[in-house]
């Protein structure tokens, strides 16, 4: 919801400016989805809205439950007919976090993501990337679910760096009190390593996570796995990563890949490590290893074995390391999964 809009609105048919707040209490603070349970406004007021304003700026085609319980993707259906993903995860009782999309589709084109093999469609607006916060406190409401949505991650489909302005404008959305009131240090913002926005982004949100799609340290193979990183190459980014430092002196979330047979080796581990080493002090990372998701028969995941084998590497060399725990692939909602087709 477009909260200017509302005001606009209330204005022009000359309510009294006290119901923009009451609609303020009603949407970000009780999750109302449908304005008729809005009870605290006038009866005609609330019809008008909901003949003039939706509360979301999309509608909710399908939702997916994983058989786990611990994590639900959505298809959203956006207002010229195109669709988004967008998943809520339970890493921990009461403690959701949700993973939101910024554009449908994407175009670095990684091989190996759902979204990448789409391309790109177009930008969503602040207002459509924010709604899917909201959307998930509804569900989170209507549902009875114990706990609250506590982080943010921009890391579903689309390239955050790519539409700036409008991610921008949604972290001032989420950090302001009267809304989401969600602090900078509970919003991750994912980035395949787009140098030209990555000291931006430190100045503007010095307090937010950065995490970069890495995947290799070897120019050649990143840019088999990470096609517009040929753009930009590895001494770039490790110069933008030593100005993101110098501002916020805030570690660094790297996230990796395993693809098997390309970049799970404990050599590949190594070389991982002192490029790290080299661009910063290994206290200002944090690796977090991710076996690949199936989207496609070109790529699969490491055995176990290597896995951990790749991950003790990294710890040999005091780079902390974990291997995400990957939610939702029943439901095709984890990492690398999401695509803008409806299920």
């Amino acid at each position: 919801m477009d909260i200017k809009k509302i005001e606009k609105f209330i204005k022009s048919r000359k309510y009294p400016l006290y119901h923009i707040n009451q609609i303020q209490r009603a949407v970000y603070k009780n999750y109302v989805d449908e304005w008729s349970k809005a009870t605290s406004l006038p009866l005609q007021l609330r019809e008008e809205l909901s003949l003039k304003i939706p509360i979301l700026s999309f509608s909710p085609s399908k939702i997916l439950i994983s058989g786990k319980s611990d994590a639900v993707k959505a298809a959203l259906k956006l207002r010229d007919d195109l669709s988004v993903e967008t998943v809520l995860l339970k890493l921990k009782p009461g403690h959701f976090s949700t993973c939101v999309s910024v554009q449908v589709g994407c175009a670095v084109g990684c091989p190996f993501c759902a979204t990448g093999k789409t391309g790109l469609k177009r930008n969503l607006t602040a207002e459509e990337i924010s709604d899917q916060i909201l959307f998930w406190k509804q569900h989170i409401n209507r549902e009875g679910l114990e706990g609250d949505l506590k982080n943010i991650i921009f890391m579903g489909m689309g390239e955050p760096f790519f539409n700036y302005e409008a991610v921008k404008k949604t972290i001032k959305i989420l950090n302001n009190r009267d809304l989401f009131n969600i602090g900078q240090r509970h919003i991750s913002v994912s980035t395949f390593g787009y140098v030209p926005k990555i000291t931006q982004f430190a100045k503007d949100f010095p307090q937010a996570n950065l995490a970069i799609s890495l995947h290799s340290v070897s120019d050649e193979i990143r840019q088999k796995l990470v096609p517009l990183s040929g753009k930009f190459k590895l001494e770039k980014l490790s110069t933008a990563i030593k100005n993101y430092l110098q501002i916020t002196n805030r570690k660094i979330f790297i996230e990796y890949v395993l693809l098997s047979g390309i970049n799970d080796s404990a050599k590949k581990a190594k070389k991982l490590a002192l490029w790290l080493r080299n661009a910063a002090p290994a206290k200002y990372f944090a690796v977090n290893l991710i076996p690949c998701n199936s989207v496609s028969k070109s790529f699969s995941a490491p055995s176990p074995e290597k896995v951990k084998l790749f991950q003790n590497t990294l710890l040999d060399y005091n780079i902390n390391a974990t291997i995400r725990k990957s939610l939702g692939r029943d439901i095709k909602g984890a990492c690398g999964q999401l695509a803008y087709k409806p299920f």
